[in-house]
């Protein structure tokens, strides 16, 4: 099962993140991204991966592989 996990703590996909870059700016939005990039795995992959594996499904987690999270970092907030 393909999970979008991490897909919108990296590219700012929350209506927070909209509002982060409307009150603070690129930069302190740019921070948080990585900050919840950073949180994702104590925040929400065990449970995550319980749900899917209590309904038979091994999970895949495309938006977490290592070299993905590290292009995305690595690009300016702006940019995702």
């Amino acid at each position: 099962m393909l999970l979008g996990n991490g897909a919108d703590e990296q590219l700012g996909g929350y209506t927070r993140h909209r509002n982060i870059l409307r009150r603070n700016g690129w930069q302190i939005l740019g921070e948080q991204l990585l900050r919840e990039t950073l949180e994702i795995s104590r925040r929400n992959l065990g449970r995550d991966d319980r749900i899917a594996c209590d309904s038979g499904r091994q999970p895949r987690f495309p938006f977490l592989d290592e070299q993905f999270v590290e292009y995305v970092s690595n690009l300016p907030p702006w940019e995702k």
